[in-house]
């Protein structure tokens, strides 16, 4: 555990008054200082959504899934002060026709994550079926397959 910067301090202020913008910018600074912070690097996930930079967004996103996809799945919306339930209900408000873009489905599929795995799955199946040809969309949404299907295994073993 590293002691909060600064920039972080700040990063994380803005975050909480959904200042996306301005969260992403101290944000980035304290990611500078600290590389590695799981913490960090998931809440400017959900900034660089909200404010337009999605494969910004998703190369973050795609490098903590690899590193530890349950960092995401566990994330507690009070104590880790997550807006993503917020965020896909707001998302999926827009009219279906008018937002079908590979990176609205990434969009979607990363913010899914924080809350309901299968709705993550069923997202990045939708964006590597709208861009065959990108092997990074098609990596997590194979990642994230195989983790919802063992999650399925751990429940039925469990019961």
């Amino acid at each position: 555990m590293h002691s909060e910067p600064l920039s972080e301090m700040l990063g994380n202020q803005y975050f909480m008054a959904r200042n996306y913008a301005a969260a992403a910018v101290q944000l980035q600074g304290a990611l500078e200082k600290h590389p590695t912070s799981k913490a960090i690097r998931r809440r400017l996930i959900v900034c660089h959504t909200q404010t337009g930079m999605i494969q910004k967004a998703f190369s973050l996103f795609r490098s903590l899934v690899k590193e530890d996809v349950d960092f995401i799945i566990n994330t507690d919306p009070v104590d880790d002060d997550c807006p993503c339930q917020e965020l896909v209900r707001e998302g999926e408000c827009l009219s279906p026709t008018a937002e079908t873009s590979v990176d609205f489905y990434i969009k979607m599929g990363m913010l899914w994550l924080f809350c309901d795995l299968q709705r993550a799955v069923e997202c990045f199946a939708r964006a590597a079926a709208a861009s065959p040809g990108d092997q990074a969309v098609l990596e997590i949404s194979q990642l994230l397959t195989k983790r919802l299907k063992a999650s399925y295994s751990s429940k039925i073993t469990n019961h």
